[in-house]
């Protein structure tokens, strides 16, 4: 038995798999180009929901009436 025989194999790190999509911008022609792991959209996109639940509770302060 040698010494490379001895030795461990080399593990290799695997990347996660990007996932590239494109988004269009709100009053832009020029759409942009977002590259993430599933990991990360999924991050964004539960963000993304409860940042509309969040405000969809929201109303907005009576306004007062200046007596003009």
């Amino acid at each position: 038995m040698s010494a490379a025989d001895a030795a461990p194999p080399a593990v290799q790190k695997v990347k996660p798999k990007r996932i590239c999509r494109t988004t269009g911008l709100t009053g832009s022609r020029i759409a942009k180009k977002q590259c993430k792991t599933q990991e990360q959209w999924d991050q964004a996109e539960s963000a993304s929901e409860l940042s509309i639940k969040g405000k969809a509770g929201a109303t907005m302060p009576p306004q007062m009436s200046t007596g003009i």
